[in-house]
């Protein structure tokens, strides 16, 4: 995989790891960002992949309370960048919230990613950062190759074009004050919304996107799991 290049020395680059959610659809009495693939919990790899990335400067991490001392033993053996480990929200917004007040207030990018996605590639972080040159907030996006049906009920409404429709990914990246911004709106509004960039949307700001093809997978189901055991068997560099 390409590797992502130095950046320039004045931006700050700032990750939020989600991982604090129960986890409920994954039927499992351990949260499913603890589940193990490949010898090590799920947050393990979404850590991993911001830990080795030159261009990020710190992590803060967002975990359930009860599992705050396990996250804090992870970090301690794995993780130099981890700056913070802070107690997730009732929701997936609250828990950004409450990683937005970890981050450093010289971050110039924050990125935001989901603890449950193992996986993504090494010049991701680096194109998203390149798209905010242009936008001000940019989100990997991967194109549905699905035909796609409205359902109402147990039966189909319609069928939906899927033409110019892409499933969004993370990690996605802001620019610190529009992201801070759009979740103080939210909170206001008391706006819920499961992916940040709808926040930023919220404002009338136009996001910047970056095509992925490499499985980019969100452990819901534990048929997921299986999933991303194919797709780190297919990785040429796991980490250690």
């Amino acid at each position: 995989m390409a590797k992502a290049k130095a950046k320039p020395k004045s931006e700050y680059i700032s990750a939020i790891v989600v991982a604090a959610g129960e986890g409920r659809r994954f039927h499992s009495s351990t949260p499913k960002q603890w589940v193990e693939l490949a010898g090590r919990p799920l947050a393990f790899w979404a850590l991993s992949a911001f830990e080795r990335n030159p261009l990020v400067d710190e992590i803060v991490l967002v975990v359930d309370a009860e599992h705050r001392a396990r996250a804090r033993s992870l970090v301690n053996r794995e993780f130099s960048k981890v700056a913070a480990i802070t107690s997730g929200g009732h929701t997936r917004a609250a828990s950004v919230r409450r990683g937005l007040k970890k981050v450093s207030a010289k971050a110039d990018v924050i990125l935001v990613h989901d603890g449950v996605r193992p996986f993504f590639e090494d010049d991701l972080i680096e194109r998203l950062v390149g798209t905010l040159e242009t936008y001000e907030a940019a989100i990997p996006v991967q194109l549905v190759g699905d035909t796609l049906k409205r359902l109402s009920g147990d039966a189909v409404e319609q069928t939906v074009d899927r033409k110019g429709i892409a499933a969004a990914k993370t990690p996605q990246a802001f620019r610190a004050a529009v992201i801070r911004q759009a979740h103080a709106q939210a909170e206001k509004d008391k706006f819920e919304a499961t992916d940040d960039s709808v926040l930023v949307e919220r404002m009338g700001l136009i996001i910047g996107v970056v095509h992925t093809v490499f499985p980019n997978i969100k452990i819901t189901q534990p048929e997921d799991l299986l999933l991303a055991e194919a797709a780190y068997a297919v990785r040429g560099d796991h980490p250690t």
